[in-house]
C-alpha cells in the first residue's frame, strides 16, 4: 500500500514538473492544520506532508481569437485539479486576457469566454464552482507589451491565481 502511494505521487510530481514549462510558479506559505501539501524534492524520492502549502499559479495560453483548451493547457489543468483536490479550502480567480487586435468590448467578451472555459473544465473535474471566481480584463493588462506574434501570444491567457 506505502509503495503505491509513493508511486502515485511520484507521478503526480512528474506531472507537475512536465507542465511547469508552461507554469509560473509561485511559493505561498499557508499556516492552517487543515491544508495538506506534497512536497518533492530532486534530490530525494521521499514525499512528506505538512501544513505548509505550495501552490502553483498557473498560465493557460489560447491561440488567436479562440476560448478553446489546447493539450498542453489541459496538462496544466490537471496538475491545477490534482493540488485544489489536496487542499480542499484553497479558493481561486480566473483571470481572462486577449491581445490588443479587436475592439475592447470584443476582447473583454473573449478573455470572459476564456476564463469561463477553464472554470468549466475545473467543475467538471470536482472542484466546486464556490471555489472559482471568473474575471475578464480583457486587453488592459497585457503581460508582454509589443505588437508582434510573441507579445499576442503571451497576452491571450487565463491567468489561475
Amino acid at each position: 500500500m506505502q509503495y503505491s502511494r509513493i508511486n502515485f505521487h511520484l507521478l503526480f510530481f512528474l506531472i507537475f514538473l512536465t507542465s511547469c514549462s508552461s507554469m509560473n510558479v509561485s511559493q505561498e506559505k499557508v499556516y492552517s492544520e487543515d491544508v495538506r501539501t506534497v512536497q518533492a524534492s530532486l534530490s530525494s524520492s521521499e514525499i512528506s506532508y505538512d501544513s505548509e502549502a505550495i501552490f502553483a499559479n498557473a498560465i493557460i495560453y489560447f491561440e488567436f481569437d479562440k476560448s478553446n483548451l489546447t493539450t498542453k493547457s489541459l496538462q496544466t489543468l490537471k496538475s491545477t485539479v490534482n493540488a485544489l483536490e489536496e487542499n480542499p479550502a484553497i479558493g481561486l480567480t480566473l483571470s481572462g486576457h486577449a491581445d490588443e487586435r479587436g475592439t475592447r468590448e470584443y476582447n473583454l467578451a473573449l478573455g470572459q469566454r476564456r476564463a469561463e472555459t477553464v472554470a468549466e473544465y475545473l467543475i467538471l473535474n470536482g472542484i466546486n464552482k464556490n471555489r472559482i471566481i471568473v474575471k475578464s480584463y480583457g486587453e488592459e493588462i497585457p503581460a508582454m507589451s509589443g505588437q508582434n506574434e510573441k507579445s499576442y501570444a503571451k497576452n491571450r491567457r487565463v491567468e489561475i491565481d
